[in-house]
């Protein structure tokens, strides 16, 4: 049993190795779970999800008949949390026995070679924007945020289910303003081939911890067009039944 607060606690019969971020649009799994328990954020953390696509709440379950714990919806950093309270679910699927971390995100396409509906498999990060949520002499290595093992893996799912493919660099922007097309030039030439507001402190904390990640994006929007949530939301949508077959085989796969 692990506490959380004077109030709240949790308890699973079993261990679960592997966890999931489920960012927008990539909630369509849980549809799969066999769900045994699950918490809402509030009662975990006091702290409330207020980013529509993002229902959040810890699934604790089965899907493809391994044990899962499921993170439904994240903290962003722009929601005004620091990178410690954005990165705490991470801590927690530590404590909880959580081993491999898949996360997943809606992205902007930096690349001019990605289109819309493209899934992208994560080679690495771009760091330099990040607020870390370590602090201290923790000199984490960084030079494979991603395990080799999962990102093979994930591409030969990918290739099976016959989804577009890419492999590329994820690139942190703060938000909650979408990147001005300066910005975007200018994360591009860094080289950044995809652009979100996510994944980057958790994926930062998930190497600490020890723990194997394997990341995935999908392609909600193009670099140099206008956008807003409601289109990232109805693009990642509309790929929902994708993801959510490609999650389950992945987690099959391990």
């Amino acid at each position: 049993m692990l506490r959380l607060s004077q109030t709240m606690s949790i308890s699973i019969p079993k261990k679960a190795k592997i966890g999931l971020i489920l960012g927008s649009g990539w909630n369509k799994v849980i549809d799969e779970v066999k769900i045994i328990k699950s918490w809402p954020y509030q009662k975990l953390f006091k702290v409330k999800s207020t980013v529509p696509g993002h229902e959040g709440k810890l699934i604790y379950g089965y899907l493809a008949g391994k044990k899962v714990l499921i993170l439904a919806g994240r903290f962003h950093i722009y929601e005004g949390h620091s990178a410690a309270i954005a990165t705490k679910p991470i801590l927690l699927l530590k404590k909880l026995g959580v081993e491999t971390l898949i996360t997943t995100a809606a992205v902007g396409g930096l690349n001019p070679k990605y289109k819309v509906g493209d899934f992208v498999v994560l080679t690495d990060l771009l760091t330099l924007l990040v607020p870390t949520p370590l602090t201290g002499a923790n000199f984490q290595d960084m030079s494979q945020a991603f395990d080799s093992k999962l990102i093979n893996l994930s591409e030969k799912v990918i290739k099976t289910q016959k989804l577009p493919l890419q492999k590329g660099v994820y690139v942190y922007y703060h938000g909650p303003q979408f990147e001005t097309p300066s910005d975007k030039r200018a994360l591009r030439l860094l080289g950044g081939d995809v652009v979100g507001m996510s994944t980057a402190p958790e994926t930062i904390m998930a190497n600490h911890l020890g723990m194997k990640v394997l990341g995935l994006a999908f392609v909600t929007n193009l670099a140099f067009v206008k956008h807003n949530h409601l289109d990232v939301l109805a693009a990642a949508n509309r790929a929902s039944a994708k993801m959510s077959q490609l999650l389950t085989a992945i987690v099959n796969g391990l």
